[in-house]
């Protein structure tokens, strides 16, 4: 019998099988285009001068990380309904608290600012990103490969771009939060490189995690739009 994957595995490994790095070299270039093409709305491009956001930039972005921790509360309690593979089945237990700590540290950040996420609406690039395509996947291969494979990578990404613009106590918080994240998407490479046996299995995978891809980039973009009228003097 297979041993099952646990916690501490995930959190030890450090290798994958190959699809699966070959897959993320795809999304990093997409990413990578995507930035490129539209250097100007990026969440923080290295050429940028590091400044603090203003307030109204800070909570918007606020708004949005805290929303999209809660939202992955949501919908990977929705998948554990019907999720066969036990040690996925752990692991997304596991991932679920660490998202409710994330829920829970952000949303103190962002009432402490005076905000409220019962406020905050997002665009509807991001809702179609967040709460429709990631609520609509039916098998633990697509989930994985758009949330944790392609999904946590691009958080452990625009993390380290963002953490300078931030005030001290909010990098503190986030100091905790990104370790979690390569975590969860450890947990992605590791479950995908056990459950993709078949060539049709590697191609659903790279298939989801490359559509994620698309509708992340767009609802950056469009974000970013709004993030950067936040960020101009008031006149």
């Amino acid at each position: 019998m297979t041993a099952t994957l646990s916690p501490e595995d995930v959190a030890t490994a450090y290798n994958w099988a190959a699809f699966v790095q070959e897959i993320e070299v795809e999304i990093e270039a997409h990413r990578d285009r995507a930035f490129t093409e539209a250097r100007e709305e990026a969440f923080a491009p290295p050429e940028t001068e590091i400044k603090p956001w203003p307030r109204e930039r800070l909570i918007e972005w606020l708004s949005f990380q805290t929303y999209y921790e809660y939202q992955a509360i949501l919908f990977i309690s929705k998948w554990l309904q019907d999720t066969p593979e036990t040690d996925a089945l752990v692991l997304l237990c596991h991932q679920i608290e660490d998202e409710s700590n994330h829920f829970r540290w952000l949303n103190r950040h962002l009432e402490a600012l005076g905000a409220s996420l019962q406020e905050w609406e997002p665009i509807p690039e991001i809702k179609a990103w967040v709460e429709t395509f990631y609520g609509s996947l039916t098998d633990t291969i697509s989930r994985l490969a758009a949330h944790n494979l392609a999904g946590e990578s691009g958080a452990c990404r625009s993390f380290e771009s963002i953490l300078p613009h931030l005030p001290l106590d909010l990098q503190k918080t986030m100091r905790k939060i990104m370790p979690d994240e390569q975590f969860h998407l450890n947990l992605g490479r590791q479950i995908l490189s056990r459950y993709c046996t078949t060539e049709e299995q590697k191609a659903r995978a790279r298939h989801y995690a490359l559509q994620v891809a698309e509708l992340e980039s767009k609802a950056i973009a469009a974000f970013n739009r709004k993030l950067a009228i936040l960020s101009e003097p008031s006149s």
